[in-house]
């Protein structure tokens, strides 16, 4: 019964969005596909054992889908006590975009941050990936990053199990899963979430 009910919450996602391009659809079906999270909060588990993330691996992860709306859903992910990420994900005319919101604790942007792409050609529904775009590119090799060019971020939903955030490019591999099916207490507000621009 619960397969069969997934199944079903799939199955009317696409069915509202059949006259879209396949692209454009992609991105709608998983923005549509958060918003029954939307104001929730859920637990994640490293799903990856790079050795650049053993810190990590000890810390409490949490994903607070935080702020959604028309086009645009706002979600902090928490590291332990560290509230300084947030992954904005927001339609545009060209694709669905993914950036990283990096803050300090007092709010202001860290110099690394608003990195992030818009989504692939080779997007299905429920995964979509985000390249690295030019004003990334610039930023990482700005700032010494000679490796993060060749970013690749990808989110993957799915309804009612879990949602996986991955970072992808040679010789690296992040991936955090998030169980959607238990909430949790909210977390406080990302560091600058209220001085954070509306859109």
């Amino acid at each position: 019964m619960h397969h069969i009910t997934k199944l079903m919450t799939a199955a009317s996602l696409f069915a509202s969005l059949t006259m879209m391009s396949p692209a454009r659809a992609a991105n709608s079906v998983l923005l549509q596909a958060l918003q029954p999270y939307c104001g929730k909060a859920f637990a994640g588990k490293l799903i990856t054992n790079s050795p650049e993330d053993a810190a990590m691996a000890g810390q409490t992860l949490t994903v607070h889908l935080a702020n959604c709306r028309p086009g645009e859903v706002r979600m902090p992910f928490h590291v332990g006590a560290d509230r300084s990420r947030t992954w904005v994900l927001r339609e545009l005319p060209q694709g669905l975009q993914l950036k990283h919101d990096h803050r300090h604790q007092d709010g202001s942007h860290d110099e690394l941050t608003m990195y992030g792409g818009l989504s692939s050609d080779a997007a299905t529904a429920l995964t979509v990936r985000f390249p690295a775009d030019a004003y990334s590119k610039l930023m990482f090799q700005a700032l010494g990053r000679t490796a993060a060019p060749a970013n690749v971020w990808s989110f993957t939903i799915e309804p009612g199990q879990q949602l996986i955030y991955r970072l992808s490019r040679p010789g690296r591999e992040f991936a955090v899963a998030f169980d959607l099916t238990q909430a949790v207490p909210l977390p406080p507000p990302a560091w600058g979430a209220l001085q954070a621009p509306a859109h």
